[in-house]
Order: C-alpha cells, then structure tokens, then sequence
C-alpha cells in the first residue's frame, strides 16, 4: 500500500536529512506554506523558529517581511524577533497590513499609517477603532462579520444574517490565498467549515464545479466526499489538489481510477507532472523540488 504523504515531510523531509542549498528557495517555501494551507500557520511557525537561528536565516526573512506579515508577527511573539530588528522594514508605502500588526509598538501610529498606501478594499474607518483592528489583525476578519463566521463556522450566529445572496467579502488581513471563487458555500468550503457549508446547502445553495474546486483547494475531506457524489474527478480537481499541496486528496483520486497523469499532461503544469511522479513512485523525496 502507498504511503500517506504529508505536506510538510514532501517540502521539508524528516528534518534531518534535508541539506538546505538555498536559504532564499527554502524560505519562499516556508512562506507559502499558510497561504495555500491556512490551518498550518503553526507549521510554518515552528519550522521558522527552528531555522532562524541561523543568522542568514533571519535576515532572509527580515527582509521578506512584508510578503507574511502574520508569520513575521508571531515570530515576534514568540521573541525570535525584536521590534528594532522589523522596524527598519515598516517604511515602504506599501506596509500597511505589516504596520497594523505593529501598531502598538509604533509610536503614533495612527499619523504613521495613514502615510502608507491603503488597500482599495479597506473601510478606512475602522482606523479609528482599536478592537476592530485588533480583530482584524487575529483574526482576519471583524468577529461580528459574516465572512468570520463561515471561516470559524459559527453555525450558531449564521442565523442572524438575513441576505445571503450576495458574494463573500475578502479581507486584507487574510494572510491565506484569495479563493477565486467567493460564493458564500465556496467560501465556507475553502475554509472547511462543515456546519455552516451543510447549513447554507440546506438553504439552497447548490454544489457545482466551482464549489468543488475551493473544496479541494481547503483540502477538507468530508466535504470532499460530500461534494464529489459519484462524479468523475476533472482535470481542474487534479491541479487544484497539486497546487494547493492536498496530496490526501491527490493519492484518493488515483486509488479511485482517476488517471492523474494523463490528466497532468493535458495541463502540462510542471510543478504537478513532479509531483505526481513522486506520488507514483510512492516514496518520498527528501530534497527540496527546484520549482
């Protein structure tokens, strides 16, 4: 029987074995790793923490700063860095979400802010309200907000929200991938929010092709079943596993006759034909894929 490969030992290996020959490859790597899997934030914490005792570490990430605020930030919780060391950083116009995480070591902050280049999407107004930043920075979305309820599915306060027929809103402060689909079933099912998905089918919402793929992009497998009935899987299914590293998913389909490569080469993406070869192969590569 094929091994069941995690995400984490396919990109970094046991953690012993792994020779690391380019620091800037490797952190990118650790970057994204909570934008395409957002419940893995810690992940990529921890493994951060343990590389940046190198000094060639953390300053490769000092000066990437700006590209995961949220990683950065809980770095600096956890004392791998001081503010002195980000501050240096927080000039550039374009660090506003980086600065809101900062904004009770920076002194008057709100003056400082406002000189940095806002998102087109953010109510300025909340500015002036601490608590929502406060939210917005934990959370990624302001608590009392629709979009925080299907991303925590809050089934108990979905109720209160009357006019469901509308997108949901992205947040700036969401450190995750933006889903390119933001229906609010989508929505939910990118996040895994079993509940609240179950609860907006049982309203009406209908499950199509492009629910289906945020579903496989959240990498949620009672959805996944949920969603998939006795349909085939699509090329789109295929790709959105491989791009977004779900490789439960990807072993799935191909325990269940999908011809992943067949349709691999159809795509012809190459970051999945590697590692669709590696799924086949059935072991494990423990070298970092030069993509």
């Amino acid at each position: 029987m094929e091994e069941r490969i995690s995400f984490e030992r396919f990109l970094f290996g046991d953690g012993k074995s792994i020779v690391i020959n380019d620091i800037e490859f490797f952190i990118d790597r650790i970057f994204v790793l909570p934008k395409f899997q957002p419940h893995k934030l810690e992940k990529a914490v921890s493994l951060s923490v343990e590389y940046c005792q190198n000094p060639d570490f953390r300053r490769k990430f000092l000066e990437k700063s700006n590209e995961c605020p949220v990683l950065i930030y809980q770095l600096f919780k956890r004392g791998i860095f001081e503010f002195e060391n980000i501050e240096p950083f927080l000039h550039s116009r374009d660090t506003f979400i980086l600065c809101c995480y900062f904004r009770k070591e920076i002194n008057n902050f709100g003056n400082f802010v406002r000189s940095k280049q806002i998102p087109y999407d953010f109510d300025e107004s909340l500015l002036g309200n601490s608590n929502d930043i406060d939210q917005l920075v934990e959370y990624g979305f302001i608590n009392s907000s629709l979009e925080y309820c299907l991303k925590y599915d809050v089934i108990d306060d979905l109720p209160k929200f009357d006019n469901l027929n509308h997108e949901a809103k992205w947040s700036p402060f969401e450190w995750s991938l933006r889903p390119q689909y933001l229906n609010l079933l989508s929505f939910a099912g990118y996040f895994g929010s079993i509940k609240c998905f179950k609860q907006l089918l049982l309203k009406g919402f209908e499950i199509n092709k492009k629910v289906m793929s945020m579903v496989v992009c959240g990498g949620c497998f009672d959805l996944f079943h949920l969603c998939r009935g006795s349909t085939q899987f699509s090329i789109d299914n295929v790709c959105r596993a491989a791009e977004f590293c779900q490789l439960s998913l990807l072993v799935f389909m191909k325990e269940n006759g999908t011809d992943i490569i067949a349709k691999a080469k159809y795509e012809f993406n190459l970051f999945l034909m590697r590692l669709l070869f590696i799924l086949l192969l059935g072991r494990v590569i423990l070298v970092l894929l030069n993509i």
